[in-house]
């Protein structure tokens, strides 16, 4: 409905172990990130297993023109690690890229259930924010699927919706817009945050039953021509890495 994961496959279940993962990247992508260096008598600082996003970019920004087939994959993979670490698998810092995640695509096509594994993920990361069990807490996840549910359901810092642009698939369902789209011109708040934030949990601490939507997304209505996005999106039957 809101990102077009696939819901159907296998669960994304996996060891979070770390231990060898330069080894392992090295051998899966070709390099891996330097161990910072410790200066004599120093203590050796620990250094989350993954990658900062500068390091990716510099590294992989572009795929040679003579590149063979394992390069091209190799590419391939690094970009959509970088991706799904930057959108669905935020971890809060906006820095990094867990190494994880890039485990995860060892095979391309293991027909994964991305949506499930997302929606998890967001969960985890809004209960570990909610408990600061961090000093530096802060959340993680797609805040994009975060967002959309919050102004479709409450009536609780909802930006104005503008009229959205009609929207050519090319015939190709898989391009069909999701719900996400109605919300892709929005009215910009311009207010001092601390304001801000102190209206939105007075607001949120005010609110009724009645006045949260409960419905399925998209009752009566239709986002564009020829789309009903109160179905689910072609795009969450199928696989995106298959």
């Amino acid at each position: 409905m809101i990102t077009a994961l696939p819901i159907e496959g296998k669960p994304l279940c996996m060891s979070t172990d770390s231990e060898g993962w330069r080894q392992q990247m090295e051998a899966l992508i070709g390099m891996s990130p330097q161990e910072p260096e410790v200066e004599d008598g120093g203590k050796k600082d620990r250094v989350p297993a993954g990658t900062p996003f500068t390091w990716i970019a510099a590294n992989f920004a572009h795929c040679p023109e003579d590149a063979d087939d394992e390069v091209i994959q190799r590419y391939a993979r690094v970009y959509m690690w970088y991706v799904i670490s930057r959108t669905i698998f935020a971890d809060g810092t906006g820095k990094n890229a867990p190494w994880m995640w890039l485990k995860a695509l060892i095979v391309f096509d293991n027909k994964f259930s991305w949506g499930s594994a997302a929606l998890a993920y967001l969960y985890q990361q809004l209960d570990d924010a909610c408990r600061r069990t961090t000093k530096d807490g802060g959340v993680g996840g797609c805040m994009l699927l975060l967002s959309v549910w919050s102004w479709e359901r409450l009536p609780v810092g909802r930006p104005k919706s503008s009229q959205w642009n009609t929207w050519d698939d090319h015939g190709n369902p898989i391009r069909q817009p999701t719900w996400a789209y109605k919300w892709d011109l929005v009215s910009e708040v311009a207010s001092e945050v601390n304001l801000l934030y102190k209206q939105y949990t007075n607001e949120m601490d005010s609110l009724t039953p009645e006045q949260v939507e409960w419905e399925p997304y998209g009752v009566g209505q239709t986002l564009v021509m020829h789309t009903r996005s109160s179905s689910i999106h072609y795009a969450c039957r199928k696989d995106i890495f298959g």
